[in-house]
Parts: structure tokens; C-alpha cells; sequence
């Protein structure tokens, strides 16, 4: 579990919306050190609710890609990810056992 293999270190982050459940959902992950905090190393970014109205497809995401636009270019410009092998987006309210991830991908 704590062994490190070559090709499998994570670089984990996640997009929060400032006073939301997700700040409270990130504040008890780091906690713990569970989800993100238990990656080789995390960020945390702030993200925003899209204005965007809604698309005639239906679906709902689309409207959110410019605050996804938005964070990747904030994880580009920290520039973190790129010591590491894998970079992982993980939702507040998504569960993610790191070291069971790196057993997949080893």
C-alpha cells in the first residue's frame, strides 16, 4: 500500500464551489487525509455556479464548461501535475481510494 511502483504517482484535485456543501465535504476529506489528501499531492481549486442558461440538448454539463475551462487553466498554471504520472479529477462528493487506484493502474 505504501510502496511506490514507477508510473503510478497521483496528482489529485478538485473543483469546489466557495460556500457549498463541497467546502464542507473537502474540509472533512483533508481531515482524514482521505480522497485528494491521500494522493501523492492535491490541490484545491475554486470554481463558481455557471450563469450559462440552459442548452437545448438538455444536458446539463454544458453549461458548466467554462468553469472547467477555468480550472484547468488554474492546474495548468500552478504547473503541479506535471511531476507526476497521473493527474485526477475528483468530485467533493466522489469517493476515490488512491492506493487502490495505483494497484489498477501498476
Amino acid at each position: 500500500q505504501d510502496e511506490a511502483v514507477a508510473g503510478t504517482s497521483l496528482y489529485c484535485f478538485m473543483a469546489v464551489l466557495p460556500n457549498s456543501q463541497e467546502v464542507t465535504l473537502m474540509n472533512l476529506a483533508k481531515r482524514n487525509k482521505a480522497s485528494i489528501f491521500a494522493c501523492d499531492a492535491s490541490d484545491v481549486f475554486n470554481s463558481w455556479q455557471s450563469s450559462a442558461s440552459a442548452w437545448d440538448t438538455g444536458e446539463a454539463t454544458l453549461t458548466n464548461t467554462d468553469v472547467f475551462i477555468n480550472v484547468w487553466e488554474q492546474l495548468h498554471k500552478a504547473g503541479h501535475y506535471a511531476n507526476f504520472d497521473w493527474t485526477v479529477k475528483v468530485d467533493a462528493d466522489a469517493v476515490i481510494v488512491p492506493w487502490r487506484l495505483k494497484a489498477h493502474i501498476a
